[in-house]
């Protein structure tokens, strides 16, 4: 059974949190605003403990820059030069980080308020992604699916059907709640490539072999962040290539405090990770982290990699994606 209780008002538009529960006393809490993980709670020694980074009023997630637990589209991570070729033609969106597109935009699905609906034990969020709001090509009729299993893995899945040609990469930018200075956390990206990055972090369409960023046997996320500072850079906003499977978790992250394991899976190749401090700006600017990011995705910029991945639509093209996060206590 699914909850719907209120959670405020962006202008005189009701925001709704909806609640899924299991058996294991997991709460889930989607807002209706961008899709918004507002809780992923367990249980740990009798007490409830919240893995997101969360809010307690909508007007906090609009005013804060990190987009944090939203949905984001229509294209998630960057695009080079805020442009892109789809049916011959060149199309130029917002450039809003430098000369660059970020995360579909200041219009774009992290800011939209959605229509929900109940089938069962799924939450369905939808809308039309339409043009004349975010200025990308096309229009998109999108549904966003969330379930919540007994064995306390939350699935968020995406449906998407083509209004004419777009562009399609969604992700949920979902942080997750760790102990101050990344302290006993760990993170490992069995099959990840580091993809390389130019200085304005656009993918090159290379790979990199430097060891610092290799994750690809478990390590504790102070360390790496350690490793980097030799180099002068202050923690995470990196590109993983990742094999896609059915069964395999594409990453895992551990706290090892609380002795929560947070296996991420993914039916696409990419995976962005990024260290945060996502509420305390102060603390973030100076390289003090408590959160870290993990976004699922195609390898960014694919629009100009070919081999990264094709996320163009074309009209009546149906698109489905999946993302699953599955918590245990070990």
């Amino acid at each position: 059974m699914i909850e719907e209780e209120h959670f405020g008002y962006i202008g005189n538009k009701e925001i709704s949190k909806y609640i899924l529960k299991n058996k294991q006393q997991t709460r889930v809490g989607i807002l209706n605003l961008a899709g918004i993980i507002q809780e992923f709670s367990i249980v740990v020694n009798s007490k409830r403990k919240n893995l997101v980074v969360n809010f307690d009023t909508p007007n906090e997630y609009v005013e804060n820059n990190f987009q944090i637990c939203k949905q984001i589209g229509r294209v998630a991570g960057r695009i080079k030069g805020a442009s892109f070729e789809l049916d011959n033609m060149q199309y130029t969106v917002e450039a809003n980080e430098g000369s660059n597109a970020l995360h579909g935009g200041s219009h774009g699905l992290s800011t939209q308020i959605l229509d929900a609906k109940i089938t069962g034990n799924t939450l369905i969020l939808f809308t039309r992604l339409k043009h004349e709001v975010d200025g990308y090509p096309g229009d998109i009729d999108l549904e966003i699916s969330y379930s919540l299993d007994d064995d306390n893995c939350l699935s968020v899945g995406y449906k998407a059907k083509a209004i004419g040609s777009t562009v399609f990469d969604p992700t949920v930018h979902v942080y997750w709640k760790l102990p101050q200075g990344l302290k006993n956390s760990k993170l490992v990206i069995p099959t990840g490539q580091h993809v390389e990055t130019d200085m304005e972090n656009i993918p090159t369409g290379n790979f990199d072999t430097n060891e610092k960023y290799n994750l690809q046997k478990e390590k504790y996320l102070s360390n790496v962040i350690e490793e980097l500072r030799s180099d002068e850079i202050a923690g995470l906003d990196d590109i993983y290539k990742v094999d896609v499977s059915d069964n395999k978790a594409v990453a895992r992250l551990a706290n090892m405090e609380d002795n929560i394991n947070i296996d991420i899976f993914s039916n696409r190749n990419g995976l962005i990770v990024f260290t945060a401090d996502p509420i305390d700006v102060a603390n973030h600017d100076k390289g003090i982290y408590n959160a870290v990011a993990t976004e699922a995705q195609t390898v960014s910029d694919s629009l100009h990699h070919p081999d990264f991945g094709n996320i163009r639509l074309y009209d009546g093209q149906e698109k489905n994606y999946e993302i699953k996060y599955k918590v245990s206590i070990v």
